[in-house]
């Protein structure tokens, strides 16, 4: 079992010191039966394994977790900047918001941060993956990318910023606008530019790929620990792969290429002006 103490040299482990940005996508639902802390309360281990990453932070770095929020946007078009997270993020951001964390302003993939806030809280964010987006900064930081109790091609959204630096053809620019609520007031719009699939025939696609590339990466690290799955690997080795894997062969990621193909010839035109 693992206890916090374990935890806390499972970070040491995967963060290093010298990491002032860690972007963490997160899913502890695949370990959290081995983790045995000191707690009469049981629920509370998600709250004590955020402890220990804040702990790990402190104020000189700063933590990113997604806190999208497609699922809310899709269904009345605002922006709850306390409240609205789809809970595909995971529980890790759920609790950050509660604690309120920093947030973003973008409709669908906005993140929550922790820590050093300075350079975040100047950001002028317009996009979901590309030119003046987080993921932008991220790269510019050189930020350790994180995955906790997720494989890479699951839950890696940073892995998105290649179809689009590479301007694959099964994407195409869309702008999506809402309405932000803040403590149940509106309190002015937010915007953001993602790079989409198809709506109407949607892509099945898989970053698998990346994968035996990543492992070998120079700055990939993981947990020794085989009760956990907790890996990172910096954002410039994260950028030679994609560069590598894109720039050879973008069509790696996608399973249904004979319709999506199709679907680029003949509707993704139409497409462009569809409204969602």
């Amino acid at each position: 079992m693992i206890l916090e103490e374990d935890f806390e040299k499972i970070l040491d482990e995967v963060i290093l010191e010298n990491d002032k940005v860690v972007v963490l996508y997160s899913g502890i639902w695949t370990f959290i039966y081995n983790i045995n802390f000191r707690l009469k309360n049981k629920s509370l281990i998600p709250h004590k394994i955020l402890d220990i990453i804040e702990k790990k932070i402190g104020k000189n770095k700063t933590l990113f977790l997604p806190s999208f929020s497609g699922g809310f946007f899709s269904k009345n078009r605002t922006f709850n900047i306390t409240k609205g997270i789809d809970k595909d993020n995971g529980i890790l951001p759920i609790i950050g918001l509660e604690r309120k964390y920093f947030r973003t302003l973008q409709p669908i993939h906005s993140y929550i941060a922790f820590g050093n806030l300075k350079d975040v809280k100047k950001l002028k964010l317009k996009s979901s993956w590309g030119k003046n987006s987080l993921l932008e900064f991220f790269s510019k930081k050189n930020a350790r990318i994180c995955t906790l109790g997720l494989p890479w091609y699951q839950g890696c959204a940073y892995l998105h910023r290649f179809e689009e630096l590479y301007k694959v053809s099964w994407r195409y620019n869309k702008k999506f606008t809402a309405n932000i609520i803040n403590n149940g007031k509106k309190s002015g719009k937010c915007h953001e530019i993602k790079y989409c699939s198809s709506k109407l025939k949607p892509l099945n696609y898989s970053f698998r790929p990346f994968v035996k590339h990543i492992e070998k990466a120079k700055s990939f690290k993981k947990s020794k620990n085989k009760l956990i799955k907790f890996e990172s690997i910096k954002a410039s080795c994260l950028n030679k792969i994609g560069k590598n894997v894109f720039s050879k062969n973008p069509w790696i990621i996608v399973k249904n290429i004979k319709t999506t193909k199709k679907w680029i010839k003949t509707e993704k035109s139409k497409e462009l002006n569809f409204i969602y």
